[in-house]
């Protein structure tokens, strides 16, 4: 019976579709009449918490409305007294993380000790407000078979959300709210704002033991809310009660409870996982010193992670013939010519010799790549894979080795002074310890892993987050509440090179001994960089948000104003080292020469150019001060909740915002009118003291909707709000130019000669450091010289978001709700490429398409700089989504929660760094499409289940073996089904000239309306063999589209594979003795086994059509649908 007891007061509360008050705490509302429907003034309300006895007194004004706020999440008892009538007592009222509950009262004449006690559920209609969201109760996150613990979870369960590929749930990288993007969600823990200020998708962990509720907001948003487009995750703590309670726990699993990934050939070994935790809460109490009871609170818990995960991959390495200098690929090898032989004809024109036979001369290879061969930091070929004219596909099953190893802290105090005075403090702990794996196709014996990339280093991360704040009673009708807050993440980064004298190692001269060079660049799996020698060097960054909030709430008659403050500081202190000792790029040396110097197509091997060591171009940088960008925001609100009748409420809002311009102690931006230094040509690098933009003062945010609630089960509910976006920090380290020197060793375009010989080493490096800190460009190839140009003109973001549902209560615990919810961003932020020609340039003109090919570089607006990429207003996005939703609260053992959304999103671009499309100057507006995390048809539905059978449920209602064999038994299941993310086709291969991609995005040519096959699922008899897996996409659909002209194929034009996933699980409960319990869960993630897969390759190159539309992995086991598992935890709570 305690059980049921339990489950009722957690349940009634977990899918309330509710309205904010206070971010994090709830409020309730009502108005008392007597008998005959007369109002009544001057009627004490009082709120009491049976399980801290705080207790919270109002008094109703002379319409009889009363209104009582900053209320923490849980059961509540209200009382309402009057002289002259009985006492009215509502028990068991629960509340959720920003409720506005409607409590009335209807006094009967009487004794005031004559008590009528009234027990009974609210409705589940949500009837004071228009705002959308959904709670989720932090036992039930806790409970459900999630894979690892996060509060961000509740975004793969609820409506109004959809995901760009397997969500992860420890960041919002992953995530979309009503269309919008990722920075766009706003993260909160006890009123404390968690993302952080670069980029804003990584965020503090709540730990999950510790949360009371997480509420997601996904639209219209009371004025209050900001910095979102109307998305947040609000995540409000437990707190201590009158009895000390605790919990202790285990969760695990061995390699054995692990499926092996659908395309692994064999098990594998050494998995672990193990995730303990605990938690502790109750009363101060120091004996003899202070007795905490009904006045002081402390609630503290931990969970660690510990998760060594192994993933076999397909891969590439350098197979032996290559290594020999044989690049014959059987045949099929790209031609590979001598550069040693490069020479310009009488005619002007340019030529190379072949090599015999596709074969370098052992002679022939460079004492510098001899060296690296010998230390042979790849892993040997194990699969027989299949070749391509640059060389193996897929010769290489590695294992991808994970580590996890996260500490997680949390702790709260709540304090009430008496009723009209309550303060609370909260703090959370992150810390990732060092993590490096191993790298994914190079050794690690002695001192190989120098030789990785980006796994070839480790990462420590400290997180730290405070809050805290006051509930002040002023009046019976004043209420004013203060927070404040402070978060800080410490991340460095360590590179196992580092100080290694790598140049002296591998005999290069004039290059820093700093740190291993780097070998070219691409992925760790491609001849360009060298199967993956591209290392980078350490760095340290350190960013931290101030928060200060306060906010005065007045009921007056029928009207409740609420007016407030916010303000944000936010900074970042970042160093960072990138490529000290070079990056050598040997691409393009081995190709075959057209008459004008520019590389045959379909020639050439950079690998090949590594082993004669001769180089095409060598980068250097370095980092001449910290990153160091600052930025305030203030915030005003007012909000009027207007109840024009007793069923109908109106919410006005509005909201103003100013944030403070893009600044840092150091800033670089782009002037198209000032005198370079460098080449005294116009458009130039300047270093402004003033901030980036003018101040946008006009970012007023009006919010309006109306609750009306007409009959008993019905509620219709409306509203519309504009949200401003915030700037912050969108790129680590933009507008950075000239604070990091650059040196960029490189021919003349159109120049196709070797640099020289990395044996013979670069020229010398030499800064010309100005007494503002900054250096030149160093280089007569301007190509590499890069700037961002921050547009002056630039202005914050706008979202508007707009919904209309209409509610059903069809019985006392069930709900029904129908809803349509809109947005659209105007003026969104992108970064696109400036410094470009038409994509049709020349076509008129075939000389001077001729000399543009020959030489694009001299072609651009602005010859004396490679890229220059704008950040401005540039991007548009809508949505629209239905959905229909169907709850149960909790009764007679059951809840669940179950909705289906048919929506579509369509932008732009993605994110706020995105500027990709084949029109960058002429014709943004073709990009215009379905959103990359775009689901039409998204069916998500949560159950949980208490069998009837045993001790205080309906059957078998008694102790004994009996009840310890059949009793105390839960299930619970998630179920859904979704529709695939959009996909975009790239080409490569193609025998034609283009103009270089920094033009225009190269899309191949539909010949044909491209879908999946029918029976996509059926890989073939062979799956472990990427040679021998049917593809899902037929490449006869593309086309190479003809020389210097943009493929037709638009962006996102085709549905890829859909999300179909599962998750169950199954408790015993045991009672041990009085108040403690034993569970034991077995959790089955994807027990249907309804495999899901990543996106296909859709690139197409007909040179090697046997590679296209083919899938070779699955999500694993963090993310959202990903393979089949099982965990198994033990529980003991007391």
């Amino acid at each position: 019976m305690r059980r049921s007891a339990l489950m009722a007061s957690v349940w009634v509360v977990v899918f309330c579709s509710v309205a904010a008050a206070q971010i994090g705490t709830s409020t309730l509302v009502g108005q008392v009449s007597d008998s005959s429907g007369a109002v009544l003034p001057g009627v004490s309300v009082t709120a009491v918490q049976p399980d801290t006895g705080f207790r919270f007194d109002a008094v109703t004004n002379e319409a009889g409305l009363f209104r009582i706020q900053g209320l923490q999440p849980g059961e509540y008892r209200v009382t309402f007294d009057l002289t002259g009538f009985g006492r009215l007592v509502r028990e068991s009222i629960q509340l959720s993380a920003g409720d506005t509950v409607r409590v009335n009262g209807a006094l009967e004449v009487g004794q005031v000790t004559d008590d009528i006690e009234v027990v009974g559920k609210p409705p589940l209609l949500a009837t004071e407000t228009s705002d959308t969201g959904t709670v989720m109760e932090g036992e039930m996150l806790y409970e459900l078979p999630l894979y690892q613990r996060f509060a961000n979870s509740a975004l793969t369960l609820v409506p109004g959300t959809s995901s760009q590929g397997y969500a992860y749930a420890g960041s919002l990288g992953n995530f979309h709210v009503a269309g919008q993007r990722n920075t766009a969600i706003a993260s909160v823990i006890d009123g404390m704002i968690a993302n952080n200020p670069v980029g804003g998708t990584t965020t503090v962990r709540a730990t999950q033991n510790s949360v009371a509720e997480t509420k997601i907001y996904t639209g219209t948003l009371p004025a209050e809310f900001g910095h979102t487009a109307g998305g947040v995750v609000s995540v409000t703590k437990k707190t201590g009660t009158n009895d000390l309670h605790g919990m202790a726990s285990v969760l695990w699993r061995s390699g054995h409870m692990q499926h092996r990934n659908f395309f692994d050939r064999e098990r594998t070994a050494n998995i672990r996982f193990m995730q303990p935790d605990a938690y502790l809460g109750g009363p101060v109490v120091l004996p003899g010193v202070y007795d905490g009871h009904g006045k002081t609170f402390f609630f503290v818990s931990f969970e660690r992670l510990l998760d060594k995960q192994v993933v076999q991959l397909p891969g590439e390495v350098p197979s032996p013939a290559m290594k020999q200098g044989d690049f014959s690929l059987g045949g099929i090898g790209n031609p590979i010519f001598d550069p040693a032989t490069t020479r310009q004809l009488p005619d002007g024109t340019w030529t190379r010799d072949p090599f015999p036979g596709n074969v370098i001369p052992q002679e022939r290879i460079d004492a510098v790549a001899r060296r690296i061969l010998d230390a042979d930091p790849w892993l040997p070929p194990n699969q027989p894979g299949s070749l391509s004219p640059e060389g193996p596909v897929s010769n290489l099953l590695y294992d991808r080795r994970g580590r996890v190893d996260w500490n997680d802290f949390s702790a709260r105090l709540d304090h009430q002074f008496r009723p009209a005075f309550t303060v609370y403090g909260s703090y959370q702990l992150n810390e990732s310890r060092g993590n490096p794996g191993r790298p994914t196709n190079m050794k690690v014996e002695d001192d190989l892993q120098d030789f990785a990339g980006g796994s070839g280093r480790q990462t420590d991360t400290l997180v730290h987050i405070f809050s805290g704040g006051n509930t002040w009673v002023l009046s019976p009708t004043l209420v004013s509440s203060t927070r404040v807050g402070y978060q800080r993440r410490f991340e460095e980064q360590f590179a196992f090179s580092w100080g290694k004298s790598y140049g002296e190692i591998l005999g290069i001269p004039n290059i820093s001994g700093e740190m291993l060079p780097s070998f070219g660049t691409g992925n760790e799996f491609s001849p360009s960089s060298l199967y993956g020698i591209t290392p980078t060097g350490p760095s340290r960054d350190v960013s931290e948000t101030y928060s200060f909030q306060t906010d005065l709430t007045q009921v007056k008659g029928s009207h409740t104003l609420k007016m407030g403050y916010q303000f944000l500081r936010l900074s970042v202190d970042s160093t960072n080292t990138n490529i000290p000792s070079g990056r050598f790029s040997f691409g393009e040396m081995t190709a075959g020469l057209q008459p004008d110097g520019n590389p045959m197509p379909n020639t050439g091997n950079t690998f090949a150019g590594f082993l004669l060591g001769y180089v095409r171009q060598a980068e250097f940088d370095r980092e001449l001060t910290s990153w160091r960008p600052r930025s305030n925001i203030h915030g005003l609100f007012i909000q009027d909740d207007w109840n024009l009748t007793s069923s109908l409420t109106l919410n006005l809002g509005l909201r103003y915002t100013n944030e403070s311009p893009y600044n840092a102690s150091q800033l670089s931006n782009f002037d198209p009118t000032a005198i370079d230094e460098v080449t005294g040509q116009r458009g130039a690098i300047v270093h402004p003291d003033t901030p980036l933009h003018a101040r946008d003062n006009n970012n007023f945010q009006p919010r309006v909707g109306l609750a009306w609630h007409p009959l008993e089960r019905w509620a219709f509910r409306a509203g519309f709000g504009v949200n401003t976006v915030d700037v912050k920090f969108p790129l680590s380290r933009g507008n950075f130019d000239e604070f990091v020197a650059v040196d960029n060793q490189q021919r003349a375009p159109g120049d196709p000669r070797p640099l020289f010989r990395i044996s013979e080493g670069p020229q010398p490096v030499d800064f010309d450091v100005r007494p503002n800190g900054t250096a030149p460009f160093v280089g007569e190839n301007f190509g590499a010289r890069e700037v961002r140009w921050w547009d002056p003109e630039l202005r914050n973001p706008y979202v508007m978001n707009w919904n209309l549902s209409v509610q059903f209560q069809a019985a006392d615990n069930y709900l029904i709700e129908a809803m349509y919810q809109g947005s659209a961003g105007v003026g969104l932020v992108e970064q696109w490429e400036v410094n470009t020609f038409p994509v049709d340039f020349g076509a008129d003109d075939p000389d001077l398409r001729a000399a543009a090919f020959r030489a694009p570089q001299d072609f651009r607006p602005y010859p004396h700089f490679g890229s220059i990429q704008m950040r401005s207003n540039f991007g548009h996005s809508t949505y629209h989504g239905g959905t229909l939703k169907v709850q149960k609260r909790y009764s007679h053992g059951l809840t669940f929660l179950s909705h289906y959304t048919f929506s579509k999103a369509i932008n732009t671009q993605d994110g706020d760094n995105d500027g990709n499309g084949v029109a960058p100057i002429q014709n943004r507006s073709l990009e215009k499409a379905r959103a990359s995390y775009d689901r039409t048809h998204v069916f998500t539905s949560s159950i949980l289940y208490e069998l009837p059978i045993g001790q205080g449920r309906a059957f078998l209602n008694r102790g004994g073996p009996v009840n310890a064999i059949l009793g105390g038994w839960d299930i619970s299941w998630i179920q859904t089904f979704q529709s695939g993310n959009p996909l975009t086709f790239a080409f490569a291969g193609s025998p034609n000239n283009y103009y270089p991609e920094w033009v225009g995005a190269r899309r191949p040519d539909l010949v044909s309306r491209p879908e999946l096959v029918d029976n996509w699922r059926e890989f073939g008899d062979d799956r472990f063999n990427t040679a021998n897996i049917n593809p899902i996409i037929d490449i006869n659909h593309f086309a190479y589209p003809d020389a210097f002209t943009p493929g037709n194929t638009g962006r996102n034009i085709l549905t890829g594979t859909p999300l179909i996933w599962s998750a169950a699980s199954v408790q015993k409960n045991l009672t041990l003795s009085g108040q403690t319990r034993l569970q034991v869960r077995l959790d089955f993630n994807n027990p249907l086994k309804t495999w899901n897969f990543n996106p296909p390759n859709t690139t197409v190159n007909l040179q090697t059509p046997e590679t296209f539309g083919k899938v070779t992995g699955n999500p694993v086991t963090a993310n959202f649908g990903g393979l089949p598992l099982m965990n198994l935890s033990v529980r003991v709570i007391f």
